[in-house]
């Protein structure tokens, strides 16, 4: 009834909402809705012998608007390939701050240096702020390469988001597919590689709900080194209608090293 009656108070006379009352009144509102409804960001992690993964988030104000930046919490969730629930741990962000966060020191001690392929989620309570997006190093004693998150789970993107360009599979580089299903269905779709004279390969993969995969050419193609002869050729993802995260890795098997790259 109370509620009822302020909302017809301020629709007769909406000057009232310029008031700092009021304006105090929404504010907590909106502070409210962000908590119960944080804005979820998603990627991909690894933590074996040969690659480790840290997670940087910030919660810095804009010069345009600093008042939107106020302290905040950040839950992270790890999931295995299966996507079953490994830990989740909450962290208070204040204004200005950062946090830098070593996926290895989250995982339970059994699963440190074993998870091959996992999701990482991190639920943010705050204002969408541009320095609120989360970043990720993939790194080992030799190399440190590095990505954003995924927001939410839409995909405004054209096709070639899910296109792997200079395909390679030689003695030197090998190409990896680091693939994360963001959906809570199954999600399944056709993979094709073609070599440069359009000449095309097709295999299937399948991920569970909140699933992950990290797969070689080998595990999906039959004798992808001897389709390519040696030139460089193009893979994409058939299913763009599911949200799903996309990332190739391109190994260097002399040094040891990772390249990555946000599809």
């Amino acid at each position: 009834m109370v509620l009822h009656l302020a909302r017809g108070l301020l629709k007769r006379y909406p000057v009232l909402r310029s008031t700092w009352p009021v304006q105090q009144a929404s504010a907590w509102r909106l502070r409210q809705s962000r908590r119960a409804h944080p804005r979820r960001m998603a990627s991909w992690y690894r933590d074996a012998l040969d690659m480790r993964t840290r997670v940087f988030v910030s919660n810095l104000e804009l010069p345009e608007a600093p008042q939107l930046c106020e302290p905040t919490s950040v839950l992270v969730t790890l999931l295995d390939q299966e996507g079953l629930r490994l830990t989740s741990r909450q962290f208070a962000l204040k204004r200005n701050a950062s946090l830098v966060l070593e996926v290895r020191d989250l995982l339970p001690a059994q699963h440190r240096g074993h998870v091959q392929s996992g999701q990482i989620t991190l639920d943010f309570g705050g204002a969408q702020l541009g320095s609120s997006r989360a970043y990720l190093h993939w790194y080992n004693d030799r190399s440190l390469t590095s990505s954003h998150e995924k927001f939410g789970l839409t995909i405004p993107a054209v096709g070639g988001y899910w296109t792997v360009p200079n395909v390679q599979d030689s003695d030197e580089y090998r190409v990896f597919l680091a693939v994360a299903n963001l959906d809570t269905q199954t999600y399944i779709s056709d993979v094709t590689l073609k070599d440069d004279e359009g000449h095309a390969l097709d295999a299937q993969v399948e991920l569970p709900p909140n699933g992950s995969r990290f797969l070689s050419l080998e595990t999906l193609f039959q004798n992808p080194r001897g389709f390519l002869h040696n030139r460089p050729g193009v893979l994409y993802f058939g299913n763009n209608r599911q949200p799903a995260m996309y990332y190739y890795f391109v190994q260097n098997q002399r040094l040891g090293t990772w390249r990555a790259q946000h599809l």
